[in-house]
């Protein structure tokens, strides 16, 4: 095999595969910068020869890649469905040292979020080291539905509602829900029901603000055959074998696939974590779980305090929760930033 034009191939093949920078990252070597800076340094190699370029594109299943000398450990796959409350940046990390998504779920394989929700949306959120899959689900090509609900102080009107389900253009795209109609009315408010393949940033809220809606909040309780429902807010758990045979399905990859990966990868299948803020009982509604949220201790020494922090959720009983908001208007201590590779932070 030889290095060329910006890949790791065979004459005839195809630019397929993974960045080696995010492989490298994915594995837990370092971040996407630190891996980025070390294929600068000559320290990565691929089927024996060292790669310096930016872009290098390999297969992680069958390249021989090294780091330094030491081949690449392989990761076990892992698929995590996470209930995440506002306050939360989807992110691996963040510059400005807010909380994000990743502080929430604690698994020993470096996971990432596939596509985003905004810091105040709730719900459904996928994270995944199979990057087929990833891909697959936030390609539009693929179609894959997503439900939302919306909660409004005011009843919409009928012109209203007809604006929504007619479509509208976003930021260049014209947006038609695959369906949008009033749910129902709750202690919280009216509920909106909106489904749409498109996978664009803050679509349902401007969609919203374009006819005169205002948003009290936002969820998305459902993400192609992916429904949310059962898992507390704050809390997260590995999908059932199902649920990945059905996911897989969805996007057009083989199901006998899915079948060889559910022999294999671990699975969590009863929700970890979960908490409250003061006050914020309605975050509940998210999960569609009516189970009672208990009062757990917060302060700094709070026997569920993890790590010395201050100013914590109360934990649900669903167990513990690596998951805190904040006391200091979103942000944190960048001395406190965990550090989420391999063996570091655990």
């Amino acid at each position: 095999m030889s290095v060329r034009d910006n890949r790791v191939d065979t004459p005839d093949s195809v630019q397929t595969g993974e960045r080696l920078q995010r492989v490298l990252a994915s594995r837990g070597i370092a971040s996407r910068r630190a891996s980025e800076e070390m294929i600068r340094a000559g320290r990565v190699a691929v089927n024996g020869r060292v790669v310096t370029e930016m872009g290098t594109r390999v297969d992680p299943d069958t390249d021989d890649i090294r780091v330094d000398g030491r081949s690449l450990r392989k990761q076990r796959p892992r698929f995590v469905m996470l209930n995440k409350p506002s306050g939360f940046i989807t992110t691996m990390n963040d510059e400005r040292q807010r909380w994000t998504v990743m502080d929430l779920v604690d698994v020993p394989e470096r996971v990432y979020p596939v596509g985003r929700l905004d810091r105040d949306t709730q719900g459904l959120l996928l994270l995944t080291n199979d990057g087929a899959l990833a891909n697959r689900v936030m390609h539009p090509r693929y179609g894959l539905t997503k439900e939302y609900h919306v909660i409004t102080n005011t009843r919409p009107s009928p012109f209203q509602m007809s604006r929504l389900s007619d479509g509208m253009f976003v930021n260049g795209r014209e947006v038609i829900p695959d369906e949008c109609r009033l749910l129902r009315e709750t202690a919280e408010g009216i509920v909106i029901k909106i489904v749409l393949h498109e996978g664009l940033y803050h679509v349902v809220r401007t969609m919203m603000e374009t006819v005169g809606i205002d948003v009290v909040r936002l969820r998305r309780v459902r993400l192609g055959p992916l429904r949310i429902q059962g898992v507390p807010p704050g809390s997260w758990r590995d999908l059932t074998p199902g649920e990945l045979v059905q996911l897989y399905e969805s996007v057009g990859m083989p199901v006998e696939e899915a079948d060889r990966i559910n022999q294999r990868r671990p699975m969590q299948l009863d929700p970890v974590g979960g908490f409250r803020r003061g006050g914020a009982e309605d975050e509940r509604a998210t999960s569609g779980d009516s189970r009672p949220l208990a009062a757990g201790r917060t302060g700094p020494h709070g026997q569920q305090q993890e790590r010395g922090r201050s100013s914590g959720p109360e934990r649900t009983s669903t167990g513990r929760a690596p998951g805190r908001p904040h006391s200091d208007g979103g942000s944190r201590s960048p001395s406190r930033h965990r550090d989420r590779r391999a063996g570091r932070g655990r």
